[in-house]
């Protein structure tokens, strides 16, 4: 392969890489507005407030990706044997927003670690509420 071969390939991987993001993302999304907007249920405030922050930064990961998937046809225009893809800033997003390709992958990839974890927070939060309500209720 030449260096322009593996330059196109790398920004596939990119590609590859925040879609998948982006598709995952958006079905966590899906799965937390429906623990929310169920009639049953009845979800402690504190979880509500992890899922309102996996949303947020969910939809922000979301924001990033798509500005990193609207540079990548900008760069393949101009590729070269000797172009770093990741340290390109020669894009439309790259100058409005001062970053490169790598750090707008990296700020998404980040936020969906975010997001991940207070999706987690949510639903441990919703299973250990949910026995402590189980249990006072069994009480006469």
């Amino acid at each position: 392969m030449t260096g322009t071969e593996n330059a196109a390939e790398a920004l596939r991987m990119v590609s590859d890489w925040a879609k998948w993001l982006v598709t995952i993302e958006t079905f966590a999304i899906a799965v937390l507005g429906t623990l929310f907007t169920t009639d049953r249920a009845s979800v402690d405030k504190r979880a509500r407030a992890y899922g309102t922050a996996a949303v947020v930064c969910f939809v922000a990961s979301i924001c990033f990706a798509a500005m990193l998937l609207l540079t990548l046809p900008e760069i393949a225009q101009t590729l070269r044997p000797d172009l770093n893809i990741w340290l390109t800033e020669d894009s439309v997003a790259g100058v409005v927003f001062g970053l490169n390709t790598q750090g707008f992958a990296l700020i998404e990839s980040l936020l969906f670690g975010c997001g991940i974890l207070f999706s987690a927070a949510t639903i441990i939060t919703i299973i250990w509420s949910g026995e402590k309500k189980g249990k006072t209720r069994g009480r006469p």
